[in-house]
């Protein structure tokens, strides 16, 4: 049954790569970002996506996903979990069927979300971050 979803992710994802439409304006219309982020708390999504998408296990913002950048693929998304892994405990996602989340619930968390822009700073502009990483790079001196 795992294979299955992910195949069908891939599918999707290829859909999604291969479509001709070139950009899509994320404001979506007739979706309401506020509305999506009183859900987003809700529901605890900032629990692995974090307060502002990057700061969490599974970062919204930055990322090539097209399940982002999608609001139907977003949908979509979340409906297979359902259907492919209804009962299923996980770490992972929850299952957000349409009777947990409706699809306007689900556009608007997109609508939100979509209001995330990447803020983290450079590594450069890190120097205890550059340091750490500098310093994991090295020999150890055993």
């Amino acid at each position: 049954m795992k294979t299955s979803f992910r195949a069908i992710l891939i599918v999707i994802g290829g859909i999604a790569c291969i479509s001709t439409v070139v950009a899509q304006d994320r404001n979506v219309a007739g979706s309401d970002a506020l509305r999506g982020k009183e859900l987003y708390y809700a529901h605890g999504c900032f629990a692995c996506h974090g307060y502002n998408g990057e700061t969490g296990a599974s970062d919204l913002v930055g990322t090539k996903s097209p399940v982002i950048a999608d609001v139907e693929l977003f949908v979509t998304y979340l409906r297979l979990r359902a259907d492919f892994a209804p009962l299923l405990p996980s770490t992972r996602m929850p299952n957000y069927s349409e009777s947990v989340l409706s699809d306007t619930d689900a556009r608007n968390i997109f609508a939100y979300v979509s209001t995330f822009e990447l803020d983290a700073p450079d590594i450069e502009d890190t120097p205890a971050l550059r340091a750490v990483l500098e310093s994991a790079g090295r020999p150890s001196a055993d």
